[in-house]
């Protein structure tokens, strides 16, 4: 299992470093959702890093797959969960 990671081009440079290949760099808000659905059919992920920013524009349906996920395991990364919720 490897890891994936979405997120803005600065969140995401970090874990290339680390040797981390299946990432995503977003421009803008929009392609968020459907980069992450992406991720979500790669067999080969078994845990996806995202920023909060992120997160907190999802669609209802895209959360709770988020929140309900067990494999991939999805990591929200970046501020205290109470600044999430």
């Amino acid at each position: 299992m490897e890891f994936g990671v979405i997120g803005d081009e600065q969140f995401v440079l970090g874990f290339k470093l680390l040797g981390i290949k299946k990432n995503r760099s977003i421009i803008n808000d929009n392609e968020f959702e459907d980069g992450l659905i992406e991720m979500f059919r790669d067999k080969e992920v078994g845990i996806i890093i995202i920023q909060p920013e992120y997160y907190k524009i999802l669609s209802t349906k895209t959360k709770l797959r988020v929140d309900t996920s067990v494999k991939p395991t999805v990591i929200v990364l970046g501020e205290k969960l109470s600044d999430i919720l």
